[in-house]
């Protein structure tokens, strides 16, 4: 029941996430042939799966929402295929722009999955740390 309960989550979030990708990148769009809405998308994504994976240790949240929130939501909202299509229309369209945004992504979005986990004030003393029957990778 529970891997069901997991996958569904999963499924749901995927569905949220991938429109919420839409709506995001639409609302910004691009500015001067930079994928400027994919650029936000991934270091928001980057920001919010490093902030659901703090809060998934510090307060032992149940796997099937870690899953839904992350594999769902953020693997729905932001993509490497979509970055990856991002890079490559820039770099066609002009090459420098293309260029700092792939440069701009590897270096500002893991920084930003790193701020995600600060963001929950508290480390976990090993008393309290999450005790994960089987571990959920993100």
């Amino acid at each position: 029941m529970d891997e069901a309960k997991k996958i569904a989550a999963v499924l749901v979030g995927g569905a949220l996430g991938g429109g919420l990708r839409d709506l995001v990148d639409v609302a910004v769009g691009q500015v001067h042939l930079f994928p400027l809405g994919i650029f936000v998308i991934n270091l928001t994504g980057a920001f919010l799966l490093g902030l659901i994976q703090q809060l998934a240790v510090r307060h032992a949240l149940p796997h099937w929402l870690v899953a839904g929130l992350g594999p769902g939501v953020m693997g729905g909202y932001t993509t490497f295929s979509t970055f990856a299509v991002g890079a490559w229309e820039a770099l066609r369209l002009a090459l420098w722009q293309g260029v700092w945004y792939v440069v701009l992504t590897a270096v500002l979005g893991p920084l930003c999955a790193w701020l995600g986990t600060k963001v929950v004030p508290a480390q976990a003393t090993p008393e309290e740390e999450w005790d994960a029957e089987e571990e959920v990778s993100l």
